[in-house]
């Protein structure tokens, strides 16, 4: 009986291949049928599941997946100080993770809007990854592009969440708030599912100048290096005022699972923080409620809940000249925007890689200046509303800073890029030439 996987050649290929690939070796399948061999050709297994099931699974674990760690978090501070009951602690967590898809949560009488950005953008990651897994089954023929594919797995991770919020959240609280995450989170599944495909089905001819081209992409730069400043600042004032920071923890007297607990939610804010001191290092400072202001210049405290992380803030009072050398983050991501869209086409006019580079810093600014508004939020009432950036000063500031930063550097850039006209001549003539 011969093998079910062999070596064979018909000798019409072997007349069709050069003398020197005689030795080529092609490989068929064989089945064995009625005692004959008979051989077929390989077709890809389709996918054992189809794609709406996948994706409807998806969405459905992840949010069972995410209100299980916001509850287990919630289990962990009752374990720790053991207020109210289980069944409290378990609404706690549900309130959380309702928050966390931007919809309002009321814990008692206060009702909190500030979104914790980095459990978000966890969910923001295994949506994504469904995404991409949906778009793999999807079979040859079957019309399911990325923004269905997307859609439904958005869609089947929201309907729970909407449905909860119903008897725990306050859903129209702040409408506009779980507008941007679900907007977030139809991103990152786009994103997902154009990458499972190769970006085959979203690659069309691209159009228009070079520079704009590269425009998202200098953006995207600005905002890397505004945030990578922020986390700099955060991680600076920690540093300096550590002494503080563990007097504040210590004052909790969290225990092992409390402060477990006290840590994840701490770092669950943890962009929101990133943001708020990107806008403090373009000089527009955040506010942390009513009467209290945090800039550069200096800083105006009030009232503040004993979060551990708040004993990083500075002294109330003026503010330090050494403090100053965080304005150049600005400058830096003007500098860093403009560097990708300029050089990232051929060398033109220095006037007109000067008004590129300026486009580039100044929609680099009003990014951030969203970013801003989407990572404030409210922790009750009184004095713990409008927690975050300051908005207009920030738009003010941020699009002036990384604009003229922007300006300047396409300018030089362009100078420096600039072709002598008798090199450009030469350079035409031996074109013609050739």
């Amino acid at each position: 009986m011969p093998p079910l996987l062999s070596r064979v050649r018909s000798a019409a290929a072997r007349a069709s291949v050069p003398a020197h690939d005689a030795d080529t070796v092609v490989l068929t399948t064989q089945v064995l049928a009625a005692g004959k061999v008979v051989e077929t050709d390989e077709q890809p297994t389709p996918p054992p599941v189809g794609w709406p099931v996948v994706a409807v699974a998806g969405g459905l674990v992840t949010a069972a997946a995410t209100w299980v760690l916001w509850a287990g978090v919630a289990v962990l501070g009752w374990l720790a100080a053991e207020p109210g009951t289980l069944r409290s602690a378990l609404v706690t967590g549900t309130n959380l993770w309702l928050l966390t898809n931007g919809i309002s949560a009321r814990f008692g009488t206060l009702v909190i809007t500030l979104i914790p950005w980095g459990a978000t953008a966890l969910v923001a990651y295994m949506i994504n990854r469904w995404a991409a897994l949906t778009a793999r089954h999807v079979r040859e023929g079957q019309s399911a592009g990325i923004p269905t594919v997307s859609l439904v797995v958005v869609a089947s991770y929201l309907v729970p969440v909407f449905a909860v919020s119903i008897f725990f959240g306050e859903p129209w609280q702040a409408p506009e708030h779980w507008a941007a995450v679900v907007g977030v989170l139809l991103g990152a599944a786009a994103w997902g599912s154009a990458r499972a495909r190769g970006w085959s089905s979203v690659r069309t001819a691209r159009p228009g100048p070079a520079w704009l081209r590269a425009l998202p992409r200098a953006v995207l730069a600005t905002q890397l290096v505004l945030l990578a400043a922020g986390a700099a600042v955060v991680v600076t004032a920690l540093a300096l005022d550590r002494d503080r920071v563990s007097a504040l923890t210590a004052a909790l007297e969290p225990g092992i699972l409390g402060g477990t607990a006290l840590l994840l939610g701490q770092l669950a804010f943890a962009p929101n923080l990133s943001v708020w001191a990107g806008s403090y290092a373009l000089g527009a400072g955040f506010g942390l409620g009513t009467g209290s202001v945090v800039a550069p210049a200096g800083s105006q405290l009030g009232l503040l809940p004993g979060i551990p992380v708040l004993g990083a803030l500075p002294e109330a009072g003026p503010g330090s000249a050494n403090l100053l050398w965080w304005l150049a983050a600005g400058a830096l991501a003007g500098v860093a925007g403009a560097c990708l869209v300029v050089l990232g086409r051929p060398p033109v006019r220095f006037d007109e890689s000067s008004l590129v580079g300026g486009l580039a810093g100044l929609l680099g600014g009003a990014v951030f200046a969203g970013l801003a508004w989407a990572a404030s939020g409210d922790l009750g009432t009184l004095r713990l509303v409008n927690l975050g950036p300051r908005l207009l000063p920030l738009l003010i500031m941020a699009a002036t800073t990384l604009g003229l930063a922007g300006l300047i550097t396409g300018l030089l850039l362009g100078l420096v890029r600039r072709r002598p006209p008798a090199c450009a001549a030469i350079e035409s003539g031996s074109d013609s030439i050739g």
